[in-house]
């Protein structure tokens, strides 16, 4: 499953899992524990392993969250990620595109100096 930044840690989708499935499941467990149908044990052990499975769920995100967010961007990525954004206007992305490319042909320059 993909890991999408934009849509933060608990997504729609897990809010909506966790209120469809599991707020039930723990208030139909409870229900029967209040109507002697089932012991207390059942029913913590029941919201415990619902509470358990979707706070796994949340660690398991962030920790695709931090693992995208830990690789090493260029500034080109992080320009284009501004630009996209809505960040920068047309021209403040050329300038700096601009801006960008200028400093890595210095560097590519000075490299091949070096070379030789």
């Amino acid at each position: 499953m993909a890991v999408d930044p934009e849509d933060g840690l608990v997504t729609d989708l897990m809010f909506g899992m966790m209120l469809v499935f599991g707020a039930d499941i723990i208030l139909l467990v409870g229900l029967l524990w209040i109507l002697d149908a089932t012991s207390a044990t059942t029913f913590v052990t029941v919201t415990v392993a619902v509470v358990a499975t979707f706070g796994g769920w949340i660690a398991w995100r962030w920790w695709q969250l931090r693992q995208l967010t830990s690789t090493d961007k260029t500034p080109l990525d992080e320009l284009k990620h501004r630009y996209a954004a809505g960040e920068i206007t047309d021209a403040e992305f050329e300038r700096k595109l601009d801006q960008l490319v200028d400093a890595d042909e210095t560097v590519d320059d000075e490299t091949e100096r070096t070379l030789e």
